[in-house]
């Protein structure tokens, strides 16, 4: 039996992702996409069902984690593997023991390459293999992948709805519903119309801005074969999972989001700032007496407790700071509450809210019931009060409206008129 490094202590892994999104994780009310191995650790454990970023940038977000990790007595002794050459460069990274890097084969200008490796091939496969041998070996380990924005290598069998026969019968309903048939190409191809693939065979990930033009049934071909790569990722929970005791700490969550056709972008940071590129997973399981040390260190900041996915009550809670200072162990030095949670009285109350920025110029505020955002055409700097231009923001109710689908900002200028002030003095605090 392999005598563990840390003795008494139990192993950690934390399991991060670049461009993760809810939207395709089955615990988290997908509908059309299947996870069974992320449901299974989200009802072991506390799912938190609106965990935002406070910040645009994903190497930012990861940053914050690592430096929250650096409080703890554990950060020293966490193996950071990773397929981002990008992390090797942060200066956070030397609280780590060891990184180790192992770059994706993937050539990124090979667009149009397709999809024929194994599993144990694909980037996140590779990355799994070295983690489940450090975890074996007694280890703590972050694993962290961008292949979610770089390259998508999962293979397509993968995905319950692999019969590639769907566009046929959707060919067939066109035919009827439109009244006309779908002709054929002419020799120069100038009247052929755009055959949508079940799901797409390139491993280049989508950056699109969805126009008129767009046949609809693409957003679906787009979610199926992001919808597999999630399938890819539990998989490998399922892989590391046999390899922990169930009293060690899995931690699942997302350094950024990803659009899969909400508000016209479909793709990593595609489209304007809205829920979807803000709004991450995040799951975390196993550990000694871990929900309620999450559930104490909830309310010393004033953020509602994490609570399992089937509570009625929705729970926000800034994914910059994580549950690291839990799952981490003890800190050097007392923690204190991060800026963008502490009391302001200019806000519409007292309720727990997030502020993102974006190039150190806040955005967007999340809180309890709204979500507001600027408009892109407000440009860098923050804009004048809603009531003066009213176009340049935008106001949403939450948790309800998951996509941003109406926005409400003419209705409720008051609400947006105080949540525009929050933004306006977290601006000028941090010039």
């Amino acid at each position: 039996m392999t005598q563990r490094k840390f003795g008494p202590k139990q192993r950690m892994l934390i399991f991060t992702l670049e461009g993760f999104t809810p939207a395709a994780i089955s615990s988290y009310g997908s509908s059309w996409n299947r996870t069974p191995a992320i449901d299974r650790l989200a009802a072991e454990g506390t799912t938190w069902n609106r965990a935002i970023t406070p910040v645009t940038d994903p190497l930012e977000q990861w940053d914050r984690w690592a430096r929250t990790l650096a409080k703890t007595q554990r950060a020293s002794e966490i193996v950071v593997i990773t397929d981002d050459p990008r992390l090797l460069e942060r200066e956070s990274a030397a609280v780590f023991e060891e990184i180790v890097l192992l770059e994706s084969d993937l050539d990124e200008d090979a667009g149009d390459e397709t999809v024929s490796i194994e599993i144990e091939d694909t980037s996140i496969g590779r990355l799994t293999a070295v983690a489940a041998d450090r975890l074996a070996q007694g280890d703590s380990v972050w694993l962290h992948s961008r292949f979610l924005t770089h390259g998508w290598d999962a293979p397509r069998e993968l995905s319950d709805d692999s019969v590639a026969d769907e566009p046929v019968y959707y060919a067939d309903e066109y035919e009827e519903d439109l009244g006309h048939e779908i002709t054929d190409a002419d020799d120069d191809g100038e009247n052929a119309a755009e055959e949508v693939p079940f799901m797409v065979e390139t491993t280049t990930p989508p950056d699109h801005r969805i126009t008129a033009n767009d046949d609809p049934d693409w957003i679906t071909t787009w979610m199926r074969t992001y919808g597999c790569q999630i399938k890819l990722v539990d998989a490998m929970i399922d892989v590391l999972d046999s390899v922990l005791e169930p009293t060690d700490t899995i931690v699942l969550g997302g350094t950024s989001g990803f659009a899969l056709g909400q508000n016209g972008g479909i793709g990593h940071r595609s489209g304007p700032w809205r829920s979807c590129h803000l709004h991450v997973p995040l799951i975390c399981s196993g550990g000694s007496g871990l929900r309620s040390r999450m559930v104490a260190s909830a309310d010393e900041v004033a953020v509602a407790i994490g609570v399992r996915l089937a509570d009625p009550s929705g729970d926000l809670m800034p994914a910059e700071r994580f549950v690291f200072e839990n799952v981490g162990g003890s800190s050097k030095e007392e923690s204190k509450p991060d800026e963008s949670l502490s009391e302001n009285t200019t806000s519409p109350s007292s309720e727990t809210r997030v502020i993102t920025h974006h190039r150190n110029v806040p955005i967007a505020i999340t809180t309890n019931e709204w979500f507001y955002v600027l408009s892109e055409d407000a440009g860098s700097d923050v804009p004048s009060l809603p009531s003066d231009s009213d176009d340049r923001c935008h106001l949403y109710l939450k948790p309800d409206d998951v996509d941003d689908f109406n926005n409400v900002v003419r209705l409720r200028l008051e609400e947006a008129d105080q949540l525009h002030q929050t933004l306006l003095n977290e601006f000028h605090r941090i010039e």
